[in-house]
């Protein structure tokens, strides 16, 4: 019937038999069944569209996530670069200072080797303290003199004697009870044992100020007292007794 009148108006709209077959044929009744199909085609593409909204949400929220997650993974990776990189500077600083250390050190171990050498050398080529080793007679002991022999003699009078007259440390002294009497090169053997280098050249150019008469006995002994302490007290002693024993 629909088709019918369809085809009475003309107009062809190519709908199938079954579809006409159901349509009323009262134009109204027509628009209402129009209405309601779009209405139901609306809320059908609705609802699609809403569930296709719906699953781009959940994705969107996805990468928000995964977003969040990589850029709490940077900021953790940035803080520890920053974190090594400051390890790293106060490393190098370290680094630096040790090395400054080092050659400071290197230049104080440098100085003092060649202050062993100096002091070595003087102990063969200075004028130093000596004290006659055989054949005086007790009563210089007692003598008082102006001027300490050179130790130079000394030392060159060591290569000719024997080994157990270079080692012995100390001659009895008969005179009144008196002193051992220490041997002068074991006194400077011990001096330059005992004391340090500081102390041993100090009194070095001590006894070469005296022999060079540029200071008086006493001047000598209150420079070597000064310099031996009360911890080399029997240094001192040993001292004075062979200024004393050789003072004309």
């Amino acid at each position: 019937m629909a088709r019918q009148d369809a085809s009475a108006s003309g107009v062809d709209f190519h709908l199938p038999d079954e579809i006409l077959a159901v349509i009323p044929t009262d134009p109204y009744e027509q628009l209402d069944v129009a209405r309601k199909i779009t209405s139901m085609a609306i809320s059908s593409r609705v609802s699609r569209l809403e569930a296709e909204v719906a699953s781009l949400r959940r994705d969107l929220a996805d990468r928000d996530r995964s977003e969040a997650d990589l850029r709490a993974r940077l900021a953790e990776t940035e803080a520890r670069l920053l974190a090594a990189l400051d390890e790293n500077g106060k490393l190098a600083k370290e680094r630096d200072s040790l090395a400054a250390t080092a050659k400071k050190l290197a230049r104080n171990l440098a100085k003092l080797e060649a202050f062993k050498k100096q002091l070595m050398k003087s102990l063969s080529e200075d004028n130093l303290l000596q004290l006659p080793e055989t054949g005086q007679d007790h009563d210089t002991e007692d003598n008082l003199i102006a001027r300490v022999p050179p130790w130079k003699d000394e030392v060159s009078s060591s290569h000719t004697s024997s080994e157990a007259s270079s080692r012995s440390t100390m001659t009895e002294s008969t005179h009144g009870g008196g002193r051992p009497r220490i041997d002068g090169k074991e006194f400077f053997r011990q001096a330059r044992t005992r004391l340090s280098y500081e102390q041993f050249g100090a009194f070095l150019a001590n006894i070469k100020d005296f022999n060079a008469q540029k200071q008086s006995r006493e001047d000598t002994l209150s420079k070597a007292e000064e310099i031996f302490g009360t911890e080399h007290k029997d240094l001192y002693i040993s001292f004075q007794n062979m200024l004393n024993r050789n003072q004309p």
